[in-house]
């Protein structure tokens, strides 16, 4: 009995989970911090990425992403990600960012998901380069989970519409993965965690 199935699913807005690395950047008086999961800097690492989101000149902010690498068919690639690292080519790294707990100052993690997305979609480039936008789909759950699973993606992300902002596990986050089955079960044990 999937979760969505029961009515659920349109009250989530739906994005692509990356297979990739999950990152916090931190901007504090102009400089740029990159965290992973673990709370490991990872500024050296992923310095290109770094020194572009120190280019966007913003104030005192915590954004939270993925780091990914694309193959040709611009398809997330877990082993080139990890060959990114070993080889020092970070500059094959994209950094997908999909929310803003602290933006310029502003602390949003009580603002709504829409709103807090809408204000780092502002902040952001355009053009292309080392920093990405995590677009959400508007689309049924059912037709965006079957895409992503048919160009084989990891899965999507699903975050309640008007959800505030939080670090810890949460129903307001749920993951549904493309290589299990998708079940309720599945989904409470695998709520909130973007690995």
């Amino acid at each position: 009995d999937p979760l969505w199935s029961r009515g659920l699913g349109d009250v989530y807005k739906r994005q692509i989970k990356y297979d990739g690395y999950r990152i916090m950047a931190r901007v504090k008086d102009g400089e740029v911090t990159l965290f992973s999961r673990n709370g490991h800097d990872w500024t050296a690492r992923l310095a290109p990425q770094a020194k572009a989101l120190a280019k966007l000149g913003l104030g005192d902010s915590w954004l939270d992403g993925e780091a990914v690498v694309l193959d040709e068919q611009g398809m997330p690639d877990f082993q080139a990600l990890q060959n990114a690292f070993d080889d020092a080519r970070s500059g094959d790294i994209l950094y997908f960012l999909f929310d803003a707990p602290w933006l310029d100052g502003v602390d949003q993690r009580e603002l709504p998901v829409e709103q807090r997305r809408q204000a780092l979609q502002q902040k952001l480039p355009k053009r292309k380069g080392p920093l990405r936008f995590s677009e959400a789909f508007e689309v049924d759950h059912q037709s965006v989970l079957g895409s992503a699973c048919a160009l084989g993606l990891e899965g999507v992300i699903g975050k309640r519409a008007g959800s505030p902002y939080r670090s810890s596990r949460s129903a307001d986050w749920i993951k549904l993965k493309c290589r299990q089955p998708v079940s309720y079960t599945h989904l409470r044990a695998h709520e909130t965690r973007e690995d």
